[in-house]
């Protein structure tokens, strides 16, 4: 059985490039919820489209090449 989990992040670009890492979720709704509860909040409101889920398969190597 595969495991997958939701990282969640949000990345404002600019002159820095401003990115938290918000967490890690069992479920894309889980993630969804938590972008419900933080648009309204400092840092966030404003750039709404900056949010990131990235899906990842537990125990799997992500990036192969490139390095």
């Amino acid at each position: 059985m595969t495991t997958v989990v939701y990282h969640l992040e949000h990345t404002v670009k600019g002159l820095d490039d401003s990115t938290k890492m918000l967490g890690i979720y069992s479920t894309r709704e889980e993630a969804e919820k938590a972008i419900n509860f933080l648009s309204d909040k400092p840092g966030f409101r404003d750039s709404l489209d900056d949010f990131l889920i990235d899906e990842y398969e537990v125990d799997k190597i992500c990036w192969y090449s490139g390095f």
